[in-house]
């Protein structure tokens, strides 16, 4: 699986689109969606792994025959992904509704996708369990070559990772909400503080003494908002200047003649400060994931169970990733569980495993450098790009094993 690849695909199927126009689900389907999934590595022409008008086993007579779904991908036998798929001039909302109960219905279903070959959503249950969200958590539409592939190489077989999808529409979902909360509450600029953030912050232990009544709430609005804007004002601050050190660290750029003589550094705009702090999932790190993830597929572990405390019981492991601004993370189960991190895009590549440099120095081949520098909690290893993370197959099987063991409980 490749960017380079989708986007040959990608441009393939804009130029089908005209042509399928008209012709119904069956030419959308074979023109338009089956192509994209030969591109992200599935075996569109076998039947065991990506099922056209699939007959799961809760399906019932609807009008004389049985209800199937559309499409169906199988991993490891079991069915992971389902399909609706619409014709390319069906508008897609509102058509969510029997992929849903087809997604509620199949325990081992993780992603459900709505599609007309040309706009795919993606769906999840980021709440309940096998409860599929009412909206979408990713949107794709292929109106160019080069548009939104990077997030559509998320789902190719070979990185595919229930846990991690779920934890990457979780994330989408909920950083947006609470974004749009917290500006609403937060942003003061034309107005004051709401009665309920007011009510809150007096509630606080040690805060406020008396009853926080409609008076004293009025009372503390000016007060309150002083006290919010001070604070923020802080942290911006405190962001912008540890932006610039970054910046000014990785690519030193000498003042301009009026900065210099001021002595004033303009800090960056808050477009710069959002492009700056994007976390952006490249296809270096996606690689990085599937040679990790063939480790562990050909591993004892894969089959392994992993203790969980929040339930007291243990569940099978899944290796999933998940990307931040200064790493790219390898856990199973859950982030906390971590077993590798990887930064494969900085000028000098490393990663880092949770195990002590001892046992480290007698797994890794002898032309790689281990840190000098000890940390407590992980230990790092330059490498020089993604043919070394391939020399690494024995660290990672004693990483997949530590992760596993430290979730025993102490009594086991």
């Amino acid at each position: 699986m490749s960017i380079e690849k989708l986007k040959q695909v990608a441009g393939d199927i804009i130029s089908r689109i005209t042509s399928v126009k008209g012709r119904g689900e069956e030419a959308t389907k074979q023109a338009l969606i089956l192509p994209m999934l030969n591109a992200l590595g599935y075996d569109i022409w076998n039947p065991a792994e990506v099922c056209p008008e699939y007959e799961a086993d809760f399906a019932i007579k609807k009008a004389g025959q049985k209800e199937k779904v559309d499409l169906a991908i199988s991993i490891s036998n079991e069915p992971k992904i389902y399909f609706e798929v619409k014709s390319i001039d069906t508008n897609l909302d509102g058509h969510e509704g029997q992929l849903a109960r087809y997604f509620n219905s199949t325990k081992s279903v993780t992603l459900g996708i709505l599609t007309n070959g040309v706009e795919w959503r993606f769906f999840t249950d980021t709440g309940d369990p096998n409860v599929m969200d009412s909206q979408p958590f990713h949107i794709a539409k292929i109106e160019a070559a080069d548009q939104g592939l990077d997030i559509m190489a998320r789902f190719a077989k070979p990185v595919f990772s229930p846990e991690a999808i779920r934890d990457y529409a979780t994330e989408l979902k909920y950083t947006a909400s609470i974004a749009k909360f917290l500006k609403e509450e937060l942003d003061l600029k034309d107005k004051d503080p709401s009665e309920n953030l007011i009510r809150w912050i007096l509630k606080s232990e040690k805060m406020y003494e008396g009853i926080v009544n409609n008076n004293v709430v009025e009372r503390f609005r000016p007060i309150a908002k002083a006290a919010i804007t001070r604070v923020i004002r802080d942290i911006v601050r405190r962001s912008l200047i540890a932006m610039e050190e970054e910046a000014a660290n990785q690519f030193p750029i000498l003042p301009s003649t009026d900065e210099a003589e001021s002595g004033v550094t303009q800090p960056f705009s808050n477009d710069e400060t959002e492009t700056a702090r994007q976390i952006i999932t490249t296809e270096r790190e996606l690689k990085a994931f599937e040679i990790v993830k063939g480790f562990f597929d050909a591993s004892e572990y894969c089959r392994a169970n992993i203790y969980d405390a929040s339930i007291r019981k243990e569940v099978p492991t899944e290796i999933a990733y998940k990307d931040t601004t200064a790493y790219f993370g390898i856990y199973l189960n859950k982030p906390s569980w971590w077993v590798a991190r990887i930064a494969i895009e900085t000028k000098r590549p490393w990663i880092s495993f949770s195990l002590d440099r001892e046992s480290l120095l007698q797994l890794i081949p002898s032309n790689l450098q281990i840190s000098d520098n000890p940390s407590p909690t992980d230990t790092r290893i330059y490498i020089n790009g993604l043919d070394d993370v391939q020399k690494l197959a024995a660290v990672f099987q004693l990483a997949f094993k530590k992760a596993i063991d430290d979730r025993k409980p102490s009594n086991s």
